[in-house]
């Protein structure tokens, strides 16, 4: 998971998911290229990381490939992940700046001890600090990197005894990556 959620924190996937999710059947490389003015290669690389995690369909017809929401239906996490999506991109309230709204979301996703401290408070509920870096076992000011990379995702929240707990999701996106993260 996440690597996944690595995959995804980067403007320019991201941009080329909405982009793949919103063609009605696929689009060829190039046309993608261009709609989002990179080059022919860097599309290549963007789009095949998607791909590769399952999130893109790709079919390649002599010389030209094209890319298609399909995806991987193989792994079910992917097909989450599609759902939440095309959700958010369906929404006729999706602002400009959805991109950078997204990738903090991600990020907080996009570390395995993150995932495991999601994990953890899942399972146990609110923790202090220190029971919470009893559980972790990683050193104070590496969970303090992580927690705050949480917090910023709106992943973790501090409620009002001062114990981290789990932020509850305010979108399809957030619920369905906590879910994943609580049941990895």
């Amino acid at each position: 998971m996440w690597r996944t959620a690595r995959a995804l924190a980067n403007v320019n996937r991201l941009k080329f998911l909405r982009a793949v999710f919103a063609a009605k059947g696929t689009k060829g490389v190039s046309v993608l290229a261009d709609e989002l003015g990179l080059s022919i290669p860097t599309a290549s690389v963007y789009l095949r990381a998607l791909n590769a995690r399952g999130l893109v369909d790709v079919k390649r017809e002599s010389s030209h490939v094209y890319y298609g929401c399909g995806g991987d239906r193989s792994l079910p996490e992917a097909q989450s992940l599609q759902s939440a999506f095309a959700s958010m991109f369906a929404s006729k309230d999706l602002p400009d700046d959805w991109p950078s709204r997204v990738i903090p979301i991600l990020q907080a996703y996009a570390n395995e001890r993150r995932i495991e401290i999601v994990k953890t408070l899942a399972a146990n509920g609110p923790l202090t600090f220190t029971a919470l870096l009893r559980l972790a076992g990683i050193p104070e000011t590496s969970l303090l990197r992580h927690l705050s990379l949480l917090i910023n995702g709106g992943v973790v929240a501090l409620d009002d005894k001062r114990q981290y707990c789990i932020a509850k999701p305010k979108d399809a996106l957030r619920s369905t990556l906590l879910t994943m993260a609580a049941g990895s």
